[in-house]
């Protein structure tokens, strides 16, 4: 085992070596192709790597897509963060609904100077990993909850991947595989849980829940109504019916964006709907 580990460590050192002298746009390929988290061979590595270049540190597996991504190239998805940089404010209340091990969640906590960020993820296993990173980063203006935000208190069934599969942010109160297996989860409205918690103001929401995203905003339609916050989410079929998410968030009084690499594009009619993430502003919020 001990011989594994060495040797799985050492491939890894060999490839962050070889992309550091690579051109950027080949840095990815090749890296997979040196170390692919996909490869039932991999088993991982646990380690602390650097977050962007701020001095923030993530508590990763090699193996997970996120903590592969953020070995390598520091960070998540530079597109995001961008994203994030730009619309979030120092004294903001942020949700971020499905935070995984908190890979945006540090970055958005050390936006806030005077503001606080709820983040919640049902996956036990990247819930423990969530917590560790606030708490490595020294960072108290992070609350975390692991329990689902959705259109009712109740409890739910939700489907979980393995400790040792690639993709633990696949998990998914919808997407049931071979590879997955069923927990239960609690579940509140997002419009109970600022009651219950007397948060009286919330600026920006960020939804990465694989699916479960009309959900959410059926149990914050209070919320949006009241404090129309800024709205980021992810909107890929099949995992959302993405013409009735625009049109749900058009009713609402919100612009919608689809997000680029350098810029925003926004979308006045269903016809141009694209996958991918969005940005939805208000257009009454001043």
């Amino acid at each position: 085992m001990a011989g594994k580990y060495h040797n799985e460590l050492r491939q890894l050192t060999f490839a962050k070596k070889i992309i550091s002298v690579l051109p950027p746009r080949a840095r990815f390929r090749i890296a997979k192709a040196l170390y692919n988290y996909e490869s039932p061979g991999i088993n991982g590595i646990d380690l602390v790597s650097p977050l962007q270049d701020d001095g923030l540190v993530c508590f990763i597996n090699t193996k997970d897509l996120i903590g592969w991504k953020i070995f390598f190239f520091g960070e998540y998805e530079e597109g995001t963060n961008s994203i994030l940089s730009k619309y979030i404010k120092p004294n903001d209340v942020v949700i971020e609904a499905g935070a995984n091990i908190g890979s945006e969640t540090l970055l958005i906590a050390r936006m806030l100077k005077q503001g606080r960020v709820y983040a919640f993820e049902p996956n036990p296993y990247t819930f423990d990993r969530l917590k560790i990173n606030a708490s490595i980063n020294e960072l108290e203006n992070i609350s975390t909850y692991d329990y689902a935000l959705g259109e009712s208190d109740t409890t739910i069934q939700f489907n979980i991947y393995p400790k040792n599969f690639c993709n633990s942010g696949m998990s998914s109160k919808y997407m049931e595989t071979s590879n997955t297996r069923k927990i239960d989860v609690t579940q509140k409205k997002l419009d109970t849980f600022l009651k219950e918690n007397n948060i009286n103001k919330v600026d920006f929401i960020k939804m990465d829940i694989q699916g479960a995203e009309m959900d959410m905003i059926a149990g914050a339609t209070e919320t949006i109504a009241r404090h129309k916050p800024t709205i980021f989410t992810e909107a890929c079929e099949p995992y959302n019916d993405t013409k009735v998410l625009y049109q749900t968030l058009k009713a609402a009084g919100y612009n919608v964006y689809l997000i680029g690499e350098k810029d925003t594009t926004l979308m006045n009619t269903p016809a141009d709907i694209k996958d991918g993430n969005w940005l939805a502003i208000n257009e009454t919020k001043k």
